[in-house]
């Protein structure tokens, strides 16, 4: 056994001792034969050294490596580690979601991604002055006259929702005079989340899903309403200024929010799953609305954010009195959407705050993998830190949490593409 500095390993070395990270986490163990992607998270993680064996075996050639590819792969370190320099990495979850973003980083970078780089876009320029902060929630929301009322589809699947009555053909019926938002919701149910209670129920519907009535006995009707009630709203919030972000880019990151908490909400039996998935996809309208009505203000916050290498709601919170959670709580407490999800929206960077978190914890936890994966961007640069009472609520593990997230990308994939197969925003 001989102990190596981290720079001279090489590919084929055997580590003779387990490898723990400098808080003493668990890293890797005995025995493991390292390979190109071990030598790059041992480098990332600022190890000295580590103990290997005396004799190595001859390293393998690598086909098709070039000085492109570790320069794609330095970048990517470093993208990386500012994107996530507010995360615990010494925490469980903090490892595992650095290790695969790092990959996942990496891989778009050697696939020749163009938005890779900078997907969180461009920081506005210094406005002369900062306003003070705004007066409230609800004077911002007055001044926005298309927030007064929702549409009217909406209006009608919330009457199915909030009447204990209502039947399958009730629910189906809120849905069908809006051709679009059912066929995105037939999508949906076909797609792969459901694959097991479509297998479930095969024996009493063909194997694709073609009617408002057969996904309702899929999902559920109050679930399928759930689902509508979000989606149906989206076509009210797509008209941020292209200097701000990008709409597409915008929307991936809150379609792969509410995938991550579907998934979550599934696997840890904390909340309902399609409660979830409305929640996360509706979990930053609020910062919409600061982009449109308050544009001053938030060009001051996403410079003050990203010179203090901040999350962005913090920044809101200093230059805006509230941040986009609260404001987005109040729009859906306005049109009166189901109290849970409205709390989901409100408190998922404040868990301090409601009497019970196991379901705005899970918008937390997925808000924090969508922004630390990069998938898409809400003009928020760097994750928020993971809130270890959220965790705790979960009742996750690190590994568990690793198992979901392919499926969450998989997820996001196929969502956006059944919302939006080619266009730049909500239809």
């Amino acid at each position: 056994m001989v102990r190596r500095n981290v720079s001279e390993l090489r590919e084929g070395m055997i580590l003779a001792e387990d490898v723990l990270t400098p808080g003493g986490r668990f890293l890797m163990p005995k025995g493991t034969t390292l390979d190109h992607g071990h030598l790059k998270s041992l480098q990332a993680w600022n190890l000295n050294a580590v103990s290997v064996a005396d004799e190595a075996p001859p390293p393998p050639v690598a086909e098709g490596r070039g000085e492109g590819a570790d320069a794609a792969e330095e970048a990517a370190v470093a993208v990386v580690r500012e994107r996530l320099c507010r995360l615990d990495r010494e925490h469980e979850a903090g490892e595992v979601l650095w290790r695969l973003a790092l990959e996942r980083e990496t891989r778009r970078r050697l696939a020749g991604d163009a938005q890779a780089a900078g997907q969180e876009g461009a920081v506005p320029g210094r406005p002369e002055e900062v306003p003070p902060p705004l007066s409230s929630p609800e004077t911002l929301l007055r001044d926005e006259p298309q927030l007064v009322s929702p549409p009217e589809v909406y209006l009608r699947i919330n009457d199915v929702l909030r009447d204990p009555k209502s039947t399958v053909e009730d629910a189906a019926e809120s849905i069908r005079h809006d051709p679009s938002l059912a066929a995105k919701l037939l999508r949906l149910v076909n797609s792969s989340f459901y694959a097991r209670t479509l297998r479930a129920v095969r024996g009493r519907f063909p194997a694709k899903v073609d009617s408002l009535s057969r996904a309702v006995m899929v999902v559920g009707a109050r679930q399928l309403a759930t689902l509508a009630l979000g989606v149906s709203v989206l076509p009210l919030f797509q008209d941020i200024p292209p200097h701000w972000v990008n709409m597409r880019v915008f929307w991936e990151h809150s379609v792969g929010c509410a995938a991550a908490a579907q998934a979550i909400a599934a696997a840890t039996s904390r909340g309902n799953p399609e409660t979830a998935f409305v929640a996360g996809l509706l979990h930053d309208i609020g910062r919409i609305i600061f982009f449109k009505q308050a544009s001053t203000h938030m060009a001051a916050a996403m410079r003050q954010a990203a010179a203090d290498r901040d999350p962005l709601y913090r920044a809101e919170r200093d230059l805006l009195g509230f941040d986009h959670a609260v404001l987005g709580g109040h729009l859906l407490q306005k049109w009166q959407f189901p109290a849970n999800l409205e709390k989901m929206v409100r408190y998922h960077h404040d868990l301090d705050e409601p009497l019970f978190i196991d379901e705005p914890a899970v918008i937390h936890l997925a808000d924090c993998v969508a922004t630390a994966m990069g998938w898409g961007a809400s003009g928020n640069r760097h994750a928020p830190p993971l809130n270890p009472a959220a965790w705790q609520a979960l009742g996750l593990t690190g590994e568990g949490l690793a198992r979901l997230v392919p499926a969450m990308e998989a997820r996001l994939a196929e969502t956006m593409h059944s919302f939006f197969p080619d266009r730049e925003g909500p239809p």
